[in-house]
């Protein structure tokens, strides 16, 4: 008896071990607005906005920017910003990577994410 409750208690403490990270909230209506902008401030429209996570190499295609450069991020299910990468690329331009999490929180469960675009250095 004692052994098989031994058992069960390693099989619990391994299954939470196996999670793939730390539960973040929901958060009811969570939407993130990002913002691309070159250099001068000006918005770039029609750049390429890929999505990633923390830690890992690949991404995603997600959205191009409209004509005010912006774009909008909302999870199913409705999680606050965490490990989400944003990669926006531009021709001409640096890419250029930023965490969910750095977005500024407008009010509840409202963020916005601004990502300047540097020009490409010159080889």
């Amino acid at each position: 008896m004692r052994r098989a409750f031994l058992a069960a208690c390693a099989v619990v403490l391994l299954l939470g071990a196996c999670s793939k990270g730390p539960t973040r909230p929901i958060a009811d209506d969570y939407s993130l607005r990002g913002v691309v902008t070159a250099l001068d401030g000006a918005p770039l429209r029609g750049a390429s906005v890929l999505l990633g996570r923390e830690g890992y190499s690949e991404f995603h295609p997600f959205a191009m920017t409209g004509d005010d450069g912006a774009f909008l991020f909302q999870p199913a299910p409705p999680t606050a910003p965490g490990t989400e990468l944003f990669r926006c690329e531009q021709p001409g331009l640096a890419a250029r990577e930023v965490l969910a999490r750095t977005a500024t929180r407008l009010e509840a469960c409202r963020y916005r994410l601004e990502v300047e675009l540097d020009p490409e250095p010159a080889p």
